[in-house]
């Protein structure tokens, strides 16, 4: 037995870190446009306001293909889901390493949305499957710091490949990427001994046991998915806007903006850890979710948005600024590991795919608008760093309005109680039939 046990915590460790490389490829494709923003503009003649439409088209059909794919993995197999979006990744940068058009450019961000949409929430989902509810904040922080990998070596290494090729090969190699994964995927992944379908009985299969609406119109959803929205707005911000920022503003040349968004993007993985690691140890010492995720959450996410007023009103040292902006850009992504394991908490495990898909669809609607906003407040602004102000400031006030609120409403225990109430009501009422 004690054999078995570490070959599964081995197995589930395997795992993990393959979900954490699709992660570094699921972000580097996202990093992608904004890396290689300034020649693709040049080459075909694309003004600021519409590559910020082109940018945020990837969050086109994003949230529907999210939550379409969440309710296909609550029963199907996490391993062969998460094979066809790595396929639709692929397919979808592959062409832009030939040739590129702007309405080429449109149908590959739309068509990398859809594949991108449900990747995180399933990854985690998968992850879920082989950790217990009080043992996944660690797990779920290493696949999140695929996403900072993802953006941390996006910079160097597209970059050094935009330079010494083209922005074309730039694309070649996420392609190629995507299929390497997918081998490894097919060889090594598979779904753990808690999941849904392994976990529960036919009898429990068969109940729907809490209504999606109950789930939708909970407090606690819907101010944890807030947090998660306002993380998105400013997160996508960053991956799409910080290069250019980092050239037409501060003034940094093609290579040290590889360099630098590395370093603004790096400062995240300490971050993170940190944050999931205290959540953690809190939950070990039996403090309540309350404090352990839904208020640390907003602590970050608040702080985030008072880095960012700081860095825009009180300093003007371009390296004091430029790391104030990355404490505050990066400071909120501990909720992308706090408030997805706040939904596998609360929600019954049958529909923890899809309740994290629906609230990552919701959240992730804040990248639909607020790169094309950017781009817009750049292009009507008397400068490029007024519009880039304007835009970090309406980033900032959005995460101090929706941190607060957190602190009044997000209550997990709360709400993991009603809905296990709903369920008992669910159970009853299928006995007496």
């Amino acid at each position: 037995m004690a054999t078995l046990d570490r070959s599964r915590v081995t197995r589930g460790w395997i795992v993990t870190i393959l979900l954490a490389l699709f992660m570094v490829i699921n972000f580097m494709d996202k990093a992608i446009l904004g890396i290689v923003a300034i020649p693709l503009m040049k080459e075909l003649g694309i003004p600021p306001a519409e590559f910020g439409l082109i940018a945020s088209s990837f969050f086109l059909f994003f949230s529907i293909s999210a939550i379409l794919f969440g309710f296909i993995a609550n029963r199907m197999s996490s391993k062969f889901v998460l094979l066809i979006l790595a396929v639709i990744w692929g397919v979808s940068q592959l062409p832009l390493a030939f040739f590129a058009s702007v309405p080429l450019l449109y149908f590959s961000r739309i068509l990398l949305g859809i594949g991108e949409g449900p990747a995180y929430p399933l990854a985690l989902h998968a992850c879920y499957t082989w950790f217990k509810d009080e043992k996944r904040n660690l797990p779920s922080s290493i696949i999140f710091q695929g996403v900072s990998l993802g953006l941390l070596i996006s910079g160097p290494i597209l970059t050094y490949i935009m330079l010494n090729h083209s922005w074309h090969a730039a694309f070649m190699f996420l392609g190629i990427a995507s299929v390497v994964w997918m081998i490894l995927w097919w060889v090594f992944g598979s779904e753990g001994p808690y999941a849904s379908k392994q976990s529960q009985t036919v009898a429990e299969q068969a109940i729907d046991k809490v209504p999606y609406f109950k789930i939708l119109t909970d407090r606690t959803f819907l101010s944890n998915m807030l947090l998660y929205w306002v993380t998105y707005w400013i997160f996508s911000i960053m991956f799409t806007w910080i290069p250019s920022y980092l050239s037409h503003v501060m003034g940094y040349g093609t290579k040290e903006v590889g360099w630098m968004f590395m370093l603004f993007t790096g400062i995240n993985i300490p971050l993170v850890f940190i944050g999931s690691w205290i959540s953690q140890y809190l939950l070990q010492r039996g403090i309540s979710s309350l404090f352990a995720r839904g208020w640390l959450s907003c602590t970050f996410v608040v702080i985030g948005g008072l880095c960012i007023l700081a860095a825009i009103f009180l300093v003007q040292t371009p390296t004091v600024k430029v790391a104030l902006l990355a404490l505050g850009f990066n400071l909120p992504q501990l909720t992308f590991v706090l408030s997805s394991a706040i939904v596998a908490e609360i929600v019954p495990t049958r529909q923890r795919s899809a309740a994290m898909s629906i609230s990552s669809a919701l959240a992730t609607t804040g990248g639909l608008v607020a790169p094309a906003l950017t781009g817009r407040l750049i292009q009507g602004a008397i400068s490029a760093t007024q519009g880039y102000d304007y835009a970090f400031v309406v980033s900032a006030i959005l995460a101090l309005v929706v941190g607060g609120m957190g602190y009044l409403l997000i209550r997990p225990e709360d709400s993991k109680r009603r809905f296990e109430n709903l369920s008992d009501e669910q159970k009853l009422v299928a006995a007496n039939c």
